[in-house]
């Protein structure tokens, strides 16, 4: 399942509304990197002033992560000589989902396509905490950039391309001008404000969709829920991303108790109107609300679709194939 979908239905389902405890604005200082390994590379300090650091916060079982190794290698060689250095930070964990001793290996196993730094961090994950919750971020991958000074400066997340893969422009761009001495630190200012009244809205939206998925899972007959349902439709407007994620919840969430397959296919149409059809992982659910709706010819032909555009990434697109098989042996 594609790795941005099911980041959404963990922040849906767990309804993460709270306003984070560790505030901080671009221009802070950096909060050091408190990690409980460095597996390649590092020690790193940020604090140093001696280079301009890229720290990107991913975790093994992220496939736009594993997506954006590549160009996060690139990055690196390209800045090598002109004092940058990228750090990727794990955040792999040992409890829920099990892959923090699969996080070596991975490295070790990818070598110099992975030619940056990597640390691990510490199992309460602290250094996420201080990045990500304090700059008010959610999903991996998330990037930042540090400048000589030891302030961050930029903070982003990678565009996801048509086929599930990954664009880096807004970091490229970032590290370009920092290294330029040209960063604009005010108009970056400004955008995050503007982008952190988005994250406000999406909060809203995702609190809506949290009633009706509270509603639907403890009880089959819930008072309300078909207002609930709509006020949630509404809330989440054009927002393709939180769309995908809220119908594929109410396809496949083992505790909903009233799975309503007609509601589900309203909102995967509306996450595939959003996306204009170009997206594989919202094509994959709306063929997904197809096909439990009854009509397997479509959901068959929006399924194909999904595989078409798919990305690099092998296993997004076996996982793709396998569900494209499935629609093809209830159609004989």
């Amino acid at each position: 399942m594609n790795a941005l979908r099911l980041s959404l239905m963990g922040v849906i389902a767990s309804a993460i509304l709270a306003l984070p405890a560790l505030a901080a604005d671009l221009g802070d200082a950096a909060p050091a990197l408190k990690v409980e390994k460095w597996i390649k590379g590092g020690p790193v300090d940020v604090k140093d002033g001696k280079n301009v650091y890229v720290v990107e916060f991913w975790a093994t079982w992220c496939a736009p992560c594993r997506a954006s190794i590549p160009h996060l290698t690139e990055l690196q060689k390209t800045y090598k000589d002109k004092g940058v250095v990228v750090v990727g930070v794990s955040v792999d964990e040992g409890e829920k989902r099990k892959t923090r001793d699969k996080v070596e290996p991975f490295v070790q196993e990818n070598g110099d396509k992975m030619s940056y730094a990597v640390a691990l961090d510490e199992p309460d994950r602290p250094t996420k905490a201080a990045y990500m919750e304090g700059f008010v971020f959610d999903g991996i991958p998330t990037a930042f950039v540090i400048d000589k000074s030891g302030k961050v400066v930029w903070a982003g997340q990678p565009d996801e391309t048509p086929g599930g893969g990954v664009a880096w422009s807004g970091l490229d761009q970032a590290v370009e001008q920092v290294v330029a001495g040209k960063y604009d630190l005010k108009a970056a200012q400004q955008a995050d404000k503007d982008r952190r009244v988005l994250v406000e809205k999406r909060r809203k939206a995702m609190e809506a969709a949290n009633n009706y998925l509270a509603a639907v899972k403890a009880s089959e007959k819930p008072e309300g829920v078909e207002k609930l349902g709509q006020d949630a439709l509404a809330a989440l407007g054009q927002d393709a991303d939180l769309l995908n994620g809220f119908a594929w919840s109410i396809l496949t969430d083992e505790d909903v108790k009233l799975r309503d397959l007609k509601f589900a296919l309203q909102v995967a149409k509306a996450a595939y109107d959003a996306c204009a059809g170009k997206q594989a992982a919202i094509i994959d659910t709306y063929a997904r609300a197809l096909f439990d709706n009854g009509q397997k010819k479509e959901a068959l032909a929006y399924q194909k679709k999904a595989v078409q555009l798919a990305g690099d990434d092998e296993a997004s697109r076996a996982d793709l194939e396998a569900t494209l098989k499935r629609y093809e042996a209830a159609q004989k």
